[in-house]
């Protein structure tokens, strides 16, 4: 633990941060950013809050480009608050008194983290850490060693240093690491050669094997849950999310079909919903493949628009760069022949010159950015029309296949009334005339639930029930081509929105710099002027 001693405890404030920025930011820099209006905090890379008698972590919000954090010799107790730190690579929390892992959520960009010389007695929640290679954590309170294996899955961890734990002093200490953790270049402040890995997996084969079979099984998982994500990824972006699933969702869902559903014998209900699956799952793969496909092609569309409008950039750009190279090359020679003229009419006349070639430049550049203009809005143009056009296709072939599937519901809705009514008719009469029911058959009216009985009984209530549950299942297809139509109808009003937004931003910042071109252009003009009379 922190062996640092102050009279009062410390929690990082607004002024500690400013005190601790000004110290290290070298003198120069800071004047410079602060002609060019830029706070310091904005662009601190390393934050030094060493012996600083810190109790809590707090406050460091405002630092969002900071790389390395230094607190270390304080009195910690708590990682906390510093998970918003997206492009931290280096932490220091060494001789403190924090206990346990934790707060390190998101810290994926953290390569070099230090530990050493607090009360930690657990490895754990590090697993965001994906880019980890140095790992200190000497003279803590580990006491398990197979707490190590937690370490194994971080594949770039090249140093490690477990000195001075409980666990160093196990006999196969060092075995045990060098055979769990692959990789490994340095461990405790020695290289680790391939001798000793060699031995260490040699004395612990089994356990390899076995990690390694686990290792497989994981790796699996994560690569089927990374395609389940990209895939759920994928239809959400189409406007189609939870398509694949419509159909079990239809009835898994459905609390009206929950409440009649045990008095329907499986076998006629099974032929039913059998055959309704069917024609919807045709429906809906022949409709995911078309939305997916047309997805695609939007994006090639987008894509291939930017690309058009960043080659006309491109060229326009260029253009105007060689205009403004050649003025500043004419502007250059024309100033050193007014300082080397003796007449007035001369330097008159070079002046003169000058400030037409400001007005040509400035002519030529403001034509060159409406011609920029002009193509922007045919190729805008193109691009809303093909874009328009495969969002409509979208639109109208999902109306179509939804129309199908309530022509599918309202066909099995009809089948299961029948059923269902069937299915009662056969309970009441057995239950009537006293008949033993077959399991097939299903339960007689002392064998179900007050509610089931009530719907049984009343016919009125079962209709109201099978009728809410076609409702239900209508609902869901409803909710689906909502979706589909509100989401492909925002995204095509999203991206020509942003499309003429970025556009007018361009030419705003491209306007703005001709003009500070130009204005530098007279201003160099006015300072020789002042200096030729």
């Amino acid at each position: 633990m922190s062996t640092y001693n102050a009279i009062e405890p410390t929690v990082i404030d607004e002024d500690l941060l400013r005190k601790a920025v000004n110290d290290q930011v070298a003198p120069e820099i800071a004047d410079v950013a602060r002609r060019e209006g830029i706070d310091p905090v904005d662009v601190t890379s390393l934050l030094r809050l060493d012996y600083k008698n810190i109790l809590k972590i707090d406050n460091l919000w405002m630092f969002g480009n900071l790389t390395k954090l230094q607190l270390d010799n304080n009195i910690i107790e708590k990682i906390e608050k510093i998970s918003f730190l997206k492009n931290l690579q280096w932490l220091d929390l060494s001789f403190n008194n924090i206990t346990k892992i934790e707060g390190l959520e998101g810290l994926t960009k953290l390569t070099d983290l230090t530990l050493y010389n607090n009360r930690i007695s657990k490895l754990e929640n590090l697993d965001d850490l994906v880019n980890l290679n140095v790992l200190s954590l000497g003279n803590n309170q580990l006491t398990i060693l197979e707490n190590v294996n937690y370490l194994s899955k971080f594949e770039n961890l090249r140093v490690l240093n477990l000195s001075g734990n409980q666990i160093a002093k196990h006999i196969n200490y060092r075995n045990y690491i060098l055979a769990h953790i692959r990789g490994l270049r340095y461990l405790d402040y020695r290289l680790v050669d391939d001798e000793s890995v060699a031995a260490a997996k040699e004395q612990y084969i089994d356990d390899i094997i076995a990690q390694e079979e686990e290792d497989k099984i994981v790796a699996a998982r994560k690569e089927s849950d990374k395609t389940a994500r990209e895939q759920a990824e994928l239809y959400e972006s189409a406007h189609i999310p939870g398509l694949d699933s419509l159909f079990h969702n239809l009835f898994a869902e459905d609390p009206d079909f929950q409440r009649f559903a045990p008095i329907i014998t499986p076998d006629p209900f099974h032929d039913l919903s059998d055959e309704y699956g069917a024609k919807v799952a045709v429906v809906v793969n022949e409709l995911k493949h078309f939305v997916l496909k047309r997805a695609a092609e939007k994006k090639d569309e987008h894509a291939m628009f930017s690309k058009c409008l960043k080659e006309a950039q491109g060229k326009i750009d260029a253009e105007c760069w060689v205009a403004c190279k050649k003025f500043n090359a004419m502007k250059k020679k024309q100033i050193i022949q007014i300082q080397q003229s003796n007449t007035a009419a001369e330097i008159q006349s070079l002046f003169t010159t000058l400030r037409d070639a400001v007005f040509q430049l400035s002519d030529h550049l403001i034509a060159q950015e409406m011609t920029l203009v002009e193509q922007f809005e045919e190729v805008l143009k193109e691009f809303e029309r093909n874009y328009t056009e495969l969002s409509s296709t979208i639109t109208e072939t999902g109306g179509g296949a939804f129309a199908r599937l309530r022509e599918f519901e309202n066909e099995f809705h009809e089948r299961l009334s029948e059923a269902v009514v069937a299915a009662v008719d056969r309970f009441i009469k057995g239950d009537l005339s006293g008949e033993k029911k077959d399991e097939k058959d299903g339960m007689g009216l002392d064998q179900v639930e007050d509610e089931l009985r009530d719907i049984i009984s009343d016919k009125d209530i079962l209709m109201n029930a099978i009728n809410s549950s076609h409702d239900y299942r209508l609902g869901k297809f409803d909710h689906q081509e909502d979706a589909l139509v509100t989401g492909v109808a925002k995204d095509l009003e999203t991206i020509i929105q942003k499309t003429h937004e970025a556009e007018v931003t361009r030419n705003r910042d491209r306007v703005c710099e001709i003009i500070a071109f130009l204005d530098k252009a007279g201003a160099d003009i006015d300072v020789a002027e002042e200096n030729a009379y």
